[in-house]
């Protein structure tokens, strides 16, 4: 029998452009304080491996049961073979995997203990962050070019890392409106640059952030930012809330959605999780508004999780 998010989602074509980066967990126990430093001595005892950032979106997307191409970049570095192995394992081609000399393919390496009780004790980043080199740029234009006729959708994630530089972006809106393709950016840079694309969705923080404000989550704040934002750019706004769930701006008018937190674990990649739910939805033929709530819901599973993920079985 198929579950219920098995007939909510079509067999949607996907197309993935963004910054992709390996997430290291390392788990352990910690019963004792460093006598060299005032901090915890985890004893290792486990670890795991998996996609994030645009990987992360797109290993959803494909659990959710799409046809994903992803559109990204790595370094000449050993990482880069991990993030190949994992899309290999994830049943996502390799294909449009950009290499760029120079460049460190971007792992975050978290350090958690789960004993005595499940908490972070460190993240360890190792990226670059200057914009990939033109010559890269013009392959990953030849990518989109070559790949954007057969996608039903285009999921944008931009994790500000410099693979989305100006020309890039400038490039694709125009071609995806004549194409009649329909883009969902979620980005970490100004979102004015996003400017004409279908819809954009913000945390609090990257919405205060672009109007100068003091990072908040009060309604008296967020609600008219969202409808300012959305007007400005003629998009669908829908800004993530964390525990306030998910607000949507038309241009017009605001509705907020609750989130569904029962328990929470770990909301590291929740919101990759969230747009890959919210873009499934949207290509299935959904409204925003059943897409937020649908969203909402399998957020709510995946950060209960030690590593937040989520299957159509649960969100059925």
């Amino acid at each position: 029998m198929r579950s219920q998010g098995e007939i909510m989602f079509k067999k949607a074509k996907m197309l993935v452009l963004g910054d992709v980066m390996i997430d290291h967990y390392v788990y352990g126990s910690v019963d004792r304080i460093s006598p060299e430093a005032p901090v915890p001595v985890l004893n290792r005892e486990s670890e795991d491996i998996f996609l994030g950032g645009a990987g992360g979106v797109a290993s959803s997307l494909r659990t959710l049961g799409a046809d994903v191409d992803l559109i990204s970049v790595v370094g000449a570095d050993g990482e880069s073979s991990t993030v190949r192995r994992l899309l290999s394992e994830n049943r996502i081609s390799d294909d449009a995997l950009l290499t760029e000399k120079g460049r460190h393919t971007i792992i975050k390496q978290r350090f958690v203990a789960t004993s005595p009780y499940f908490q972070m004790l460190l993240r360890l980043d190792s990226e670059s962050k200057e914009n990939i080199k033109s010559q890269t740029e013009q392959s990953i234009l030849h990518e989109v070019k070559k790949r954007i006729d057969g996608a039903d959708f285009i999921v944008i994630s931009d994790y500000n890392k410099g693979l989305l530089t100006y020309r890039v972006i400038e490039a694709i809106i125009p071609l995806a409106k004549e194409k009649g393709k329909k883009i969902i950016v979620d980005t970490k840079r100004s979102l004015y640059d996003y400017k004409g694309v279908y819809l954009i969705a913000p945390n609090t923080r990257e919405l205060c952030l672009n109007f100068g404000l003091k990072n908040t989550n009060d309604d008296d704040r967020i609600l008219p930012s969202a409808v300012k934002l959305s007007k400005t750019l003629g998009s669908i706004v829908v800004v993530k809330r964390g525990s306030k769930g998910a607000t949507i701006a038309d241009g017009k008018n605001t509705r907020t959605y609750p989130s569904l937190a029962q328990k929470i674990l770990n909301v590291s990649g929740a919101g990759d999780i969230f747009v890959a739910v919210l873009s499934m939805a949207l290509a299935s033929g959904q409204t925003v508004d059943e897409a937020v709530k649908l969203a909402n819901a399998g957020c709510a599973k995946a950060i209960a999780k030690k590593h937040p993920a989520i299957t159509l079985e649960e969100l059925g």
